[in-house]
C-alpha cells in the first residue's frame, strides 16, 4: 500500500506536463470499463423537450429512462436504499423520489407554493432525513428544508442557508453539520426564476450549519472584489477540506479565480490554472467531485468544452482534458479517474493522472443530451 502511495504522488507531481494520448491508443485501455460494476444515474433530455431519470453502466450501455416533468438537475441517494431523489433545475416545483434500480417512481416532494427548490438535495447517514436547497423569493432568503423519508416524504422542517440562491449542499464527514453553497443570486419566479436581480449586490458565501438544528457553525466568503463569484458547487473530502468551485457574472475577459479548497476555520483559498486554461473555463464551472483518494479533484467547465484537474494536497492544477459540454462528474474506485458525461450525448472514462480519455463504447448513451450532475452506485 505504500509503494502504491508513493507512485501515485509521484504520478501526481508531472502535473500539466502530462500529454493527451491520441484516441486510438487510448481505445486499448477500455477493459478497465468492463471491470467496473457500477451503474451511473443522471438526469438527462431528448431532442424535444422531453426529460428523463436515466441509469447506464460502465459501458455506457443505457438502463432505462424514467420520463421527467421538467428539465432535472442533481441526485441525492440515500444510504442502504433503493431511493434516488430527483429535484427539479431551478426555480424547481417537483421533486421525486425514485427507484435506483428500475426508475420507478416510490414518492414526490410537494414544493410549497412561496418557495422553489433550487436544484441539489442530501440524505442523512441514517437515511431518515433529506435536506433540500430552496429559495424563500419573497424575502429574497435561502432556506434547506427537511424532509422525513421515513413518513412518507413529510416536510416536516426549514432551516435558514446563512445566504441568498442556495445551490449544491453536501453532509460534513462528522455526518451531523451540513455544507451550503450560497451562491449569492438573488432571483423571483416572476421575472423567470433565473435572471439574477442583485448582482451589484451580490454576497455568495459557503456556510456550515447543524443539520438537526439550523444553527450556523462556519461561514467563508470571497474577498469584496470578488462578489460576482457565484459560489454554485461543492464536494468534501474525507478529511473535511471541501473544493468549490465559481460561476462569474462579469465579463468574460475579467482575469477571475474560479476555483478554491476551503478548511472550514480558515479563508476560501482560490488556486488558478495557466492563463490558457483559465481562459478556456469561460468563467463557468459545472460541477466538482474528488476521486477516490481525496488527493484530486475535478472540475467541469462545459461552456470551455474541457474538464480540469487539481491538487488539493498542495493546492495547484494538475491538468485539463477536452470533453465538449462534458459537465456531469464522478469519481469511480481508482485514484485519478473519473467518468464524466456530455450535453451533447456522449460519456468518457478520464484518466487526471496520466490524462488519458476514453469514449463510453455503447452507443445508447449518445441518444440523450446529459444533464450537469452524475452520481455513481457500486455494486
Amino acid at each position: 500500500m505504500k509503494q502504491k502511495r508513493r507512485e501515485f504522488l509521484k504520478l501526481m507531481g508531472l502535473g500539466g506536463a502530462i500529454t493527451l494520448l491520441p484516441l486510438d491508443a487510448l481505445r486499448a485501455a477500455t477493459p478497465t470499463a468492463v471491470e467496473d460494476r457500477a451503474v451511473y444515474l443522471s438526469t438527462s433530455g431528448g431532442d424535444n423537450h422531453d426529460y428523463y431519470f436515466s441509469a447506464f453502466n460502465a459501458m455506457g450501455k443505457v438502463l432505462y429512462e424514467q420520463p421527467l416533468p421538467g428539465r432535472g438537475h442533481d441526485l441525492g441517494l440515500r444510504p442502504n436504499h433503493v431511493d434516488v431523489a430527483a429535484v427539479e433545475r431551478r426555480p424547481g416545483l417537483y421533486g421525486l423520489i425514485f427507484d435506483r434500480h428500475t426508475g420507478a417512481v416510490r414518492a414526490k416532494l410537494h414544493c410549497p407554493e412561496d418557495r422553489r427548490f433550487y436544484g441539489h438535495a442530501v440524505y442523512s447517514n441514517d437515511g431518515r432525513h433529506l435536506y433540500v436547497t430552496e429559495n424563500d423569493f419573497e424575502h429574497a432568503r435561502g432556506v434547506v428544508s427537511v424532509w422525513d423519508a421515513k413518513d412518507g416524504y413529510r416536510r416536516i422542517a426549514e432551516f435558514d442557508s446563512f445566504g441568498t440562491g442556495p445551490h449544491e449542499l453536501h453532509l460534513m464527514p462528522d455526518g451531523e453539520s451540513l455544507a451550503i453553497a450560497n451562491g449569492g443570486l438573488q432571483t423571483h419566479p416572476d421575472r423567470d426564476g433565473r435572471t439574477p436581480l442583485n448582482l451589484d449586490s451580490m454576497e455568495p458565501n459557503l456556510s456550515i450549519i447543524d443539520r438537526r438544528s439550523g444553527k450556523l457553525l462556519h461561514q467563508a466568503a470571497l474577498k469584496a472584489d470578488w462578489h460576482q463569484l457565484s459560489i454554485r458547487h461543492l464536494d468534501i473530502a474525507t478529511d473535511g477540506t471541501i473544493a468549490t468551485c465559481f460561476q462569474y457574472q462579469g465579463a468574460l475577459n475579467d482575469q477571475m479565480p474560479l476555483v478554491g479548497l476551503w478548511v472550514p476555520g480558515k479563508d476560501i483559498r482560490v488556486i488558478e490554472a495557466p492563463d490558457n486554461v483559465q481562459y478556456r473555463m469561460r468563467q463557468y464551472c459545472g460541477s466538482i467531485r474528488f476521486d477516490a483518494s481525496n488527493q484530486v479533484f475535478g472540475v467541469s467547465c462545459p461552456r470551455g468544452g474541457i474538464i480540469t484537474f487539481w491538487d488539493a494536497k498542495n493546492f495547484k492544477f494538475l491538468t485539463h482534458i477536452p470533453v465538449p459540454d462534458g459537465c456531469g462528474i464522478a469519481a469511480t474506485d481508482r485514484a485519478g479517474e473519473f467518468v464524466g458525461t456530455s450535453g451533447v450525448g456522449s460519456g468518457w472514462r478520464m484518466d487526471a493522472i496520466r490524462r488519458k480519455r476514453v469514449e463510453l463504447p455503447d452507443d445508447s448513451l449518445k441518444k440523450l443530451h446529459w444533464d450537469h450532475h452524475l452520481r455513481r452506485i457500486p455494486t
